[in-house]
């Protein structure tokens, strides 16, 4: 992929878990970094579901390799949220990482 691919700033962020007294886990997310990335729609889909529509968009995030990156994860873009399903290399040769995601509906 050409680097002038790369035009769409994001914020990544890591997921914090911590447990309460009483055992339970809350998920807040901090910020790990802000890089430039290359967005691409693969699907979408709605579906009727209690007595209302609901739609899903599973997108195609490449950026260039950054450290820890992986499940779980959250990409921002502007006012989206991008809820990170898998990462992988696809070359093998450390040049980008392909992130397959979930567009989180508000």
């Amino acid at each position: 992929m050409r680097a002038g691919a790369y035009h769409v700033p994001v914020i990544l962020q890591r997921p914090l878990e911590t447990r309460s007294a009483s055992g339970d886990i809350t998920t807040t997310y901090e910020a790990a970094g802000s890089v430039f990335a290359a967005l691409r729609l693969k699907s979408q889909s709605e579906r009727f579901a209690d007595s209302r529509t609901a739609s899903s968009k599973t997108w195609e995030i490449r950026l260039r390799p950054f450290s820890g990156l992986a499940g779980g994860w959250r990409i921002l873009s502007g006012t989206r949220v991008f809820r990170v399903l898998s990462v992988c290399d696809p070359t093998g040769r450390r040049r980008e990482l392909l992130c397959e995601t979930e567009e989180e509906s508000p």
